[in-house]
């Protein structure tokens, strides 16, 4: 009787660790940034040039976080920007002095609830009416705008006075730790954190397996419907959570 050896597993390379299309996409942000460094060397050759852009586009960052579960699941969602919107508005028209005045936490649960409902609507509409999602988000795209027109009636919405009673809240996009700009600390802690639910937790394992092959995952037990009604309410939660850094709103 003879004895197949087995051969030792090869140590994978640390470009191999990180993948070959995330090397692709840093080698062309490297190579556009520097590109940027010779179309405005006043800009982007600064030190601080980095910083602020990384500040910049935190929010939108931690938005694409929620995303990331709608795309894995082979869903789109085209309303993120409209939903944005609407939760910016509802906090403002209830924080606002000339409406409804009231607290900063109130206002924080109202425009919370909102984004948490538009996703819970999208989801059902996707999930269990098996509407596609191209029609529904981009319904509810149009729909959010409708509502942010009819709430502020064009006009802009300030509460830049009632904003000292609650510095705490505001000045967290403006005010820095370990060296960085608080928005791009969050916008790193979210980001490390889907990482890890999408590699190593059981909820990543069933949104890949919905995404890769939904009938072979329903075969498997997996809810796939909750599966995709959970990325779309975690979606829309991240649009409440990217307004959080914002300063204000008109």
């Amino acid at each position: 009787m003879t004895s197949t050896a087995i051969a030792p597993p090869r140590r994978r390379l640390p470009l191999e660790l990180i993948g070959g299309w995330e090397v692709g996409l840093l080698i062309f942000m490297v190579l556009l940034y520097v590109a940027g460094v010779f179309i405005n060397p006043k800009f982007f050759g600064q030190t601080d040039a980095i910083s602020a852009i990384l500040r910049d586009t935190a929010r939108y960052g931690v938005m694409a976080a929620g995303m990331t579960f709608v795309i894995i699941n082979k869903d789109l969602d085209l309303s993120v920007g409209s939903t944005f919107g609407l939760v910016a508005t509802v906090f403002s028209l209830a924080f606002s002095t000339s409406y409804y005045d009231l607290g900063i936490v109130p206002s924080l649960v109202a425009a919370i609830a909102v984004g948490l409902g538009v996703g819970l609507i999208n989801g059902y509409f996707v999930t269990y009416l098996r509407v596609p999602s191209f029609i529904t988000t981009l319904t509810m795209l149009f729909i959010g705008r409708g509502f942010v027109l009819g709430l502020t009636g064009g006009k802009t919405v300030s509460y830049s006075e009632k904003a000292a009673t609650a510095p705490w809240f505001f000045q967290i996009g403006e005010t820095n730790a370990f060296g960085f700009n608080n928005q791009i600390l969050i916008f790193a802690l979210v980001t490390i954190v889907g990482m890890f639910v999408l590699a190593k937790t059981r909820w990543g394992y069933e949104t890949y397996a919905t995404g890769g092959n939904e009938l072979a995952a329903t075969y498997s037990g997996i809810p796939t419907n909750r599966v995709r009604m959970r990325a779309y309410v975690l979606s829309a939660a991240q649009r409440g959570r990217g307004r959080g850094p914002m300063r204000s709103m008109g």
